[in-house]
């Protein structure tokens, strides 16, 4: 379970950068924006899974390392998140996410804060994860619509 501390301090950042993807959208347009927004997210991806290959080394892993790995990194940026592990999946239910309030909180209208987390999340985390593994495959399943929903992810093997 995620503190509150960490879910209030990452869903300022996120209100701020809620607040500054704005400003990019009224200078350079809602696809330029959002093309720096997915770019910004990859180069973000690369180093988190740069950083991961060089802490395992030559361990290669699978579903049970891939969870702990994952929910250290969610819990330290706020997300509150349920993993389900079977035999090929990893489904990763986002209970409680700054990213949801803090972009709302930064003026973005529902719309643009779905689309933030449609091209940004995939975009970060496919990236991480196919530097360990090159057939990974990756699925933002559903993106929630109400703010007690939760969002779901999965990730197979």
């Amino acid at each position: 379970m995620v503190g509150e501390t960490e879910f209030s301090a990452a869903a300022k950042v996120y209100a701020l950068y809620g607040a500054l993807f704005n400003e990019v959208v009224k200078e350079l347009g809602e696809g330029r924006a959002l093309a720096l927004h997915r770019n910004a997210h990859e180069i973000i991806g690369l180093k988190t899974g740069r950083r991961l290959r060089e802490q395992m080394g030559e361990i290669e892993y699978d579903l049970e390392i891939l969870t702990k790995v994952l929910q250290k990194g969610n819990q330290s940026i706020g997300i509150d998140c349920q993993m389900v592990v079977d035999a090929d999946s990893l489904l990763l239910r986002n209970l409680r996410c700054p990213m949801y309030d803090g972009y709302r909180d930064g003026g973005l209208d529902d719309r643009m804060a779905e689309t933030l987390c449609q091209v940004g999340a995939p975009a970060k985390l496919w990236t991480t994860l196919k530097q360990l593994n090159p057939d990974v495959v990756y699925k933002l399943k559903h993106y929630r619509d109400e703010p007690d929903e939760r969002c779901e992810e999965e990730i197979r093997l």
